[in-house]
């Protein structure tokens, strides 16, 4: 071979190396986008669970349809959620679904938690200042 064949094999063989090596960080990045945004709604969906009539639960909720619009798991849950809503009937079930659905669509496991954590989240506001905070063995009132 000769020299100006070498430099074409070399400048190709770079060229394609470069492209193949964009490509793939692209999908990469795309994927982990994708996976940063579906968790990001899934935490604020978490994260308000606690007051299922609020504005921050409410605003998370109605971004599901359109993250996740690549699960069918997740929308379908979610229409069996919203549909339960409407008719006014107890939509614990389907909360619960679409709690499980969604943690199935970013991998995340939940198998070490029963149900009832889904569904009763944190919450240590007491309800007015006078009632008493359990603190272990002591209790105090809110001041």
């Amino acid at each position: 071979m000769d020299i100006t064949t070498n430099i074409i094999v070399t400048l190709v063989s770079s060229l394609i190396s470069g492209i193949v090596a964009v490509s793939i960080s692209i999908v990469y990045y795309r994927h982990y986008e994708k996976r940063r945004t579906k968790i990001d709604t899934l935490k604020r969906f978490f994260a308000n669970r606690y007051d299922l009539k609020g504005d921050e639960f409410s605003r998370a909720i109605n971004e599901i349809f359109v993250i996740f619009h690549d699960s069918e798991e997740v929308l379908s849950a979610l229409r069996a959620f919203h549909q339960r809503i409407i008719d006014k009937q107890n939509s614990e079930d389907e909360l619960l679904s679409l709690h499980k659905a969604m943690c199935n669509a970013v991998n995340i496991g939940f198998d070490k938690f029963n149900d009832s954590f889904f569904l009763r989240p944190f919450n240590t506001r007491p309800d007015s200042r006078d009632q008493p905070i359990e603190c272990g063995e002591h209790t105090k009132r809110r001041l």
